[in-house]
């Protein structure tokens, strides 16, 4: 009777701290949980001034396209500046799409394929709209230019077209070929410093608190 006492005692120790452990780190979870939504929001502020970005984009260009229709080159600035808006509010958006898709409480392997999954598209998404500024800058330029002092960079100054149009194709294939060459097998230590890099704060910051819960798990 003293054995089977001794058993029972044991297996109700275990229950309590089992129960302890898991309410331990529930508690942790929600925690860490509101310290990663938190530390997103930074990321979903910008992502938002991005999308401002490009609506004021979208209505500059459409304006300014329209107001040139007649004239090929000034419609094809006003055309690319308007196309670069919605791209910036459709990276945006998706984002946020994202952000609003996360429940910060889950297991640590399903927060961080979702953090994997939105740092991936923060990535490509600002290499998408952020790489094309080695040549946007030229119509972007171009349409402030017309609209606000009534000179046309293309006519009155081609050589900074064709000068940079070649550093800009230059610099574009260079930047992607970086990328590209850091993805390749063998460059993991490389590909990370690139990612990192491109990555913001905020998902980082995110990242690291993970790790804390994975250790507690551990432990």
């Amino acid at each position: 009777m003293e054995l089977n006492d001794l058993k029972l005692a044991w297996q109700e120790l275990d229950r309590k701290l089992e129960r302890q452990y898991s309410m331990d780190l529930l508690r942790l979870r929600e925690e860490r949980g509101q310290r990663i939504k938190s530390g997103l929001r930074p990321l979903a502020w910008g992502q938002a001034l991005q999308m401002a970005f490009g609506v004021v984009c979208v209505i500059l260009g459409s304006v300014f396209g329209l107001r040139y229709l007649g004239t090929a080159h000034l419609f094809a600035f006003g055309l690319i500046v308007g196309v670069y808006g919605i791209a910036l509010i459709a990276c945006g958006g998706a984002m946020h799409a994202l952000l609003a898709d996360n429940d910060y409480t889950a297991p640590v392997v399903t927060i961080q394929k979702r953090l994997a999954r939105l740092r991936e598209t923060y990535v490509r998404s600002g290499l998408a709209v952020g790489l094309v500024w080695w040549l946007l800058w030229m119509p972007f330029l171009s349409v402030l230019m017309m609209t606000f002092f009534g000179v046309d960079l293309f006519r009155n100054a081609p050589a900074m077209f064709a000068v940079g149009g070649a550093i800009g194709v230059a610099g574009l294939l260079g930047s992607w070929g970086l990328y590209r060459w850091s993805r390749q097998p063998g460059r993991p230590r490389l590909a990370k410093w690139v990612d990192d890099s491109v990555t913001g704060a905020s998902l980082l910051r995110a990242q690291a608190v993970l790790e804390e819960i994975k250790r507690f798990e551990r432990e």
